[in-house]
């Protein structure tokens, strides 16, 4: 238990682990293009400077102090040669003069030692006598030959040499040579490099940013701008192309894509503009064939159920006939007689269902008046009906009266049908909304709010009976220039919303 506890703590924190490399990756990777140009100008700039200056500085140190030693060594031969005499004839005033003319000749020489061949100093340049440590080394390491060490100090290093005079029979003679003039040609050189190390990184970095935002950033900026644009509907943005490179073809392609696009749209929008036409020019075709079909039933089929009605009321049994069979054709002439009069409310019914004629007499208020009463009436159901309207906008067109008593209907079955509501509300309300800068007159809409307190249901899963009336009402408030939208939900009942616009010849002043 104890290892399969353990076995996912190092799992966890594994991934844990792995989490935290992927964020400080993502992090890495979405950092700006022309910082990372910058950053990369800099490294590269850095990690060449660095090389070039540590090789150059190496380079120049071994030569300067191959060239050092041999100087050295030369001074230490030509002093050791003129030091020959005095020293042969024991002329150390001579010796200090020649030493102190080769400190003024050489102003790098540190020091100069002139020991006997014993090994005991003659001569010096110290003013406090010789350093004890330079006595060690002589006694750790004497010479015969003309020998040159490299010396460590406080003061930098120090190229000795030890110059045997007459082979040693005279003495021996060490030179200390100040390796500053070294030092301060390298220090030179690596200012100077270091100098155009900057102003090349300056350079570089200037040069990089200025062509990353001409050929990269900008044009980038320009597609992202563009595309943008397109999903936000305007398919005329175009990318600017700067370059034939590969951001350039990226561009190129994007316009295609674009023009394809706009191309595409203004096909769908033809194909939209056909839809809505015929699907016009269908609904109107189906007004028109209800309002002739209803005339028909009106004064055709009722008409002459009316006057067989009238027939059989006023006909009477033939003379001669027994009184049973006069009353039995009484009794069939009654029920005959009512049920013309059922086949003429029955007319009446469909030909109002199919166009009410109060509809194209007295208008949309009287017509929905009439139909919400009935509606109400026939279910039990409590509506609420409301018609508001200003008092100089006269009526409606005919296309929108009935494209809104269609919406009416459709909405108020459902709610009657589906909606096991208690009670609903119709509001019609045409006004003038506020005109816009520039619009010589105000813009006038008609709404439309039908609710009800009923169970509500889901509406992108609605029924197909429901949905078919539900997509018919968008349909038929599109077809005006208008929109339909539906809320509902479950246990919350149901809000239908049509607004639609309307234009200076669709209202007119009452007459």
């Amino acid at each position: 238990m104890r290892d399969e506890q353990r076995t996912t703590n190092v799992e966890g924190r594994r991934r844990g682990v792995r989490g935290l490399l992927s964020r400080v990756a993502w992090w890495l990777l979405s950092v700006p293009v022309f910082i990372k140009v910058l950053g990369i100008s800099l490294l590269v700039a850095s990690i060449f400077g660095g090389i070039t200056l540590f090789y150059t500085s190496s380079t120049l140190f071994r030569g300067l102090y191959r060239f050092l030693e041999e100087r050295t060594r030369a001074d230490a031969r030509w002093l050791a040669l003129s030091l020959e005499r005095p020293m042969l004839v024991r002329d150390l005033p001579a010796v200090r003069e020649k030493l102190t003319r080769a400190l003024e000749t050489a102003p790098d020489i540190r020091y100069i030692i002139v020991r006997e061949p014993n090994g005991q100093v003659a001569a010096h340049t110290f003013k406090k006598g010789v350093p004890p440590d330079l006595e060690h080394l002589w006694r750790s390491s004497p010479t015969r030959e003309c020998e040159v060490h490299c010396l460590g100090s406080r003061e930098g290093l120090i190229m000795e040499a030890r110059c045997p005079i007459l082979g040693g029979n005279a003495g021996t003679l060490q030179l200390g040579v100040m390796d500053r003039q070294i030092t301060t040609e390298v220090g030179a050189l690596r200012r100077s490099v270091l100098w155009s190390l900057g102003f090349s990184m300056v350079l570089g970095t200037a040069l990089g940013l200025l062509l990353t935002h001409l050929f990269m950033t900008q044009p980038v900026y320009h597609l992202v701008r563009a595309a943008n644009r397109v999903r936000q509907g305007d398919f005329d943005a175009r990318a600017r192309v700067v370059s034939a490179d590969e951001i350039g073809c990226l561009a190129g392609a994007f316009n295609q894509m674009t023009e394809s696009l706009h191309r595409y749209r203004e096909q769908v929008e033809e194909k939209e503009r056909a839809r809505l036409s015929l699907l016009d020019t269908i609904v109107q075709a189906q007004e028109d064939e209800r309002k002739a079909i209803a005339r028909e039933l009106h004064d055709q089929v009722g008409g002459s159920l009316a006057a067989l009605l009238m027939t059989v009321q006023a006909g009477g049994a033939p003379p001669g006939k027994p009184a049973a069979a006069q009353d039995g054709l009484a009794n069939v002439r009654e029920q005959v007689a009512a049920r013309l009069r059922e086949l003429g409310d029955e007319v009446h019914r469909l030909a109002a269902g199919l166009r009410p004629a109060i509809l194209d007499d007295y208008g949309l208020d009287s017509a929905l008046a009439r139909y919400i009463s009935q509606m109400a009436s026939a279910s039990g159901l409590t509506i609420d009906y409301q018609y508001s309207c200003p008092p100089d906008v006269g009526r409606l067109a005919s296309r929108i009266e009935v494209t809104l008593y269609r919406i009416v209907q459709e909405a108020v079955t459902n709610i009657v049908s589906h909606a096991h509501a208690t009670r609903a509300s119709v509001v019609v309300l045409v006004g003038r909304a506020p005109s816009a800068a520039g619009e010589p007159q105000a813009r006038s809409n008609v709404t439309l709010v039908v609710e009800d307190n009923g169970q509500g249901f889901d509406v992108a899963s609605a029924p197909s009976a429901r949905s078919l009336g539900l997509t018919g009402m968008k349909e038929r408030a599109s077809l005006l220039g208008g929109a339909c939208t539906i809320e509902s939900g479950p246990g919350a009942g149901t809000t239908i919303h049509v607004g639609i616009p309307l234009t200076p010849a669709e209202t007119g002043p009452k007459t």
